[in-house]
């Protein structure tokens, strides 16, 4: 790594002056600006509905009915307004954000990125669930979960209740809050400030830095330092004097987040081109002790973002890594092509027709009688709580502790792929978390990983993209959520979102107090009630015995026991189109069943799971051999996770199977297995 760059690297851009692209407006029929509070009133009522443009018929129809009972309110979709300024504004406005929700506002960037920002704003959220086939999922499935009120829209006359309800909660919290920071200078929430033309530099480039004046050092100093990657970088100051912007011709931008950038006009117009274009966007704070909360603050909601303040802050050691080296791997990763939903979907959509066509060969009728697919999507779903057994150990069973770096072991699996998307990849465990203990949560991590628990948390890059997609995608993943419960977990917006999504998904818990004397809320006891805890103050508890056993064994085989029990958690992280093939091929299998008379769902006789025989994933195996026969110096085993019983859940990945297993004995090593494994 290099000192400050001269100004001699920082590449100087051409001008010409082009129009700011612009996307047309969807109106709000019967809802103008005279329905919008004023600043006058300090009683009033401000209601924002967000949606899709595709819902846009429901957001005006309940708009309208709120409208007429005296409240102020206003609509926002992806298109409307456009303005970052105006967007942030309208959300700062409201005292409530109504979100209507459908697989399109799901699948919509700037639609997430409104919900987002309400939820880092705190805005008390109300759900409208208007498609009876969908269930939200990622970010927007966790936000929802801590929704003040989520309504179910089905007829007219629903439209009805939901106002009512909207009304009801709305003045609930306009009680409760005492502090809004709310916007109520009307003019802020319109597109007046954009723009109208914009200064577009001529350089080509890969990487674009942009910064002010405030932000110029770390600015150059990024530049410096990623200069060995042979990426094509510029740095363009805005605010000089005749400064221009080659936003449109890089393929990442990365902005130098200051409060002078956010001041700024043509940085705010730059960020709007980016958005626009759909460039790959690298946050870099540069200020110490501050984040951007207006229109900045929207940029940034949700995405995974980096504080660098100088040369000293870019190359702090963390773990194995630091600050630079992370934005480093950030920005080569989203300067990879980044394919389009249809691009990635059609794989899947081939898939689903083939086997679609092969069952169409094999029934007598076709289509399939087609069943009901509607969720309850007011219905949580419910985990399985097992009766543990108690641990013992009559052998010598201590504990060894190893330590884990990248080199000699692998990291948690990174739970979002090299764009940041979702990975549905099947964990026996995630460690739900506040930072302030992560040193004990690394060090019990690297006992999980030795015991060949599948694991993740957010360390070591797994995060990229969205930090509320990925955070989600690790609930749903996975079986059991183990929880490091201590007072700032509780008080933490994001750890107390992770806790009510794992709810809401219906995972099972392994609870490890940190603290003493910690009072939990009434929705926290009955979440983990009956459920396995532990008090964990520090590390040197886990090598005390219980029963002869270690506790971190103790701890193990609760989540595996657990995970064991939990059924499948299918997401439905698709289309519409896509989500219509995939209902279509399960009536198919289940009508292909019927005539076949060949039974679709099977037990496994292995785990004791009922499976799909047409999906058979999910199961686990022992990928070595059992120690023991009750005479041993060693406690009988499992060598390949420390499990004590013939019959304990596996620890590797396999399929189910149904056929019958024999234990057999190796009268020549003393050793045994399972045939089938």
């Amino acid at each position: 790594m290099g000192c400050a760059v001269s100004n001699n690297n920082v590449v100087t851009t051409s001008t010409h002056v082009i129009p700011v692209p612009i996307a047309s407006n969807t109106k709000m029929s019967n809802i103008d600006a005279s329905h919008i509070s004023t600043a006058s009133n300090k009683h009033t009522t401000n209601i924002l509905i967000a949606s899709h443009t595709t819902q846009q018929t429901i957001s005006e129809t309940l708009a309208q009915k709120i409208v007429d009972q005296c409240l102020s309110c206003y609509l926002l979709n992806e298109t409307t307004p456009q303005s970052l300024s105006a967007r942030a504004n309208a959300i700062q406005w409201c005292d409530v954000f109504v979100v209507v929700v459908s697989r399109f506002y799901q699948r919509t960037p700037f639609c997430m990125e409104a919900l987002n920002y309400a939820k880092d704003r705190h805005k008390p959220i109300i759900a409208i669930l208007a498609e009876c086939i969908f269930r939200p999922y990622g970010a927007l499935g966790a936000i929802l979960a801590s929704a003040i009120r989520s309504i179910v829209l089905s007829d007219d006359a629903s439209f009805l209740h939901a106002v009512s309800e909207i009304i009801a909660s709305t003045r609930t919290e306009m009680i409760t809050n005492k502090n809004p920071l709310n916007v109520t200078d009307l003019s802020q929430i319109n597109d007046n400030d954009m723009m109208h033309t914009f200064p577009q530099g001529s350089s080509t480039c890969t990487v674009l830095i942009c910064t002010a004046d405030d932000g110029d050092s770390v600015g150059r100093l990024i530049h410096e330092s990623l200069l060995n990657t042979q990426l094509s970088l510029i740095v363009e100051n805005l605010s000089k004097p005749d400064a221009t912007c080659s936003v449109t011709q890089c393929t990442v931008f990365m902005p130098i987040l200051t409060p002078q950038l956010e001041q700024t006009p043509l940085c705010r117009a730059a960020l709007e081109q980016a958005r626009f274009h759909c460039k790959q966007i690298v946050p870099v704070i540069a200020v110490e002790k501050w984040r951007p909360e207006g229109w900045l603050g929207l940029i940034i909601a949700g995405r995974v973002f980096f504080r660098i303040f100088d040369q000293e802050t870019a190359n702090k050691p963390f773990y194995d890594s630091n600050p630079i080296t992370n934005l480093r791997v950030a920005t080569e990763i989203a300067c990879q092509p980044f394919p389009s939903e249809t691009e990635r979907e059609a794989i899947e959509k081939n898939a689903l027709q083939i086997e679609l066509d092969i069952c169409k060969s094999k029934l007598s009728i076709w289509p399939p009688k087609r069943k009901s697919h509607v969720i309850n999507s007011m219905k949580a779903r419910q985990p399985v709580r097992v009766q543990l057994q108690e641990p013992h150990a009559d052998s010598y069973f201590e504990h060894t502790h190893h330590s884990i770096t990248r080199i000699t072991f692998k990291a948690p699996p990174a739970i979002v792929d090299q764009y940041g998307l979702p990975k549905r990849k099947l964990l026996d465990c995630m460690i739900s978390y506040q930072w302030g203990k992560q040193n004990l949560v690394r060090e019990i991590y690297e006992d999980l990983r030795m015991r060949n628990v599948e694991t993740w948390f957010d360390i070591w890059g797994s995060m990229q993209g969205s930090t509320n997609d990925a955070m989600a995608t690790g609930v749903e993943c996975a079986k059991v959520i183990l929880v490091f419960l201590s007072k700032k977990y509780i008080e933490s917006t994001n750890c107390r979102l992770e806790l009510q999504y794992s709810v809401q998904r219906g995972k099972a818990f392994v609870i490890l107090h940190t603290e003493p004397n910690r009072a939990l809320q009434q929705w926290i006891l009955e979440a983990i009630e009956g459920f396995p805890q532990y008090d964990v103050y520090s590390y040197d508890v886990l090598k005390q015995l219980i029963n002869g056993v270690p506790m971190i064994d103790v701890i193990v085989q609760a989540v595996r026991s657990l995970a064991q029990a939990q059924p499948p958690d299918p997401v439905d992280d698709c289309s519409a189109e896509i989500f219509e093939l995939r209902s279509l091929l399960d009536d198919a299998r289940d009508a292909l069943s019927a005539e076949t008379g060949e039974m679709r769902y099977r037990t496994c006789t292995r785990c004791g799971q009922q499976y799909d025989n047409y999906l058979k994933n999910g199961c686990k195996k022992h990928s070595a051999y059992y120690l023991g026969g009750g005479s041993g110096l060693l406690e009988d085993q499992w060598v390949c996770c420390r499990q004590q019983t013939t019959d304990s859940p596996g620890c590797i990945s396999c399929e189910h199977i149904d056929q019958p297993r024999v234990f057999v004995e190796d009268p020549y090593y003393g050793t045994s297995t399972w045939k089938p494994a």
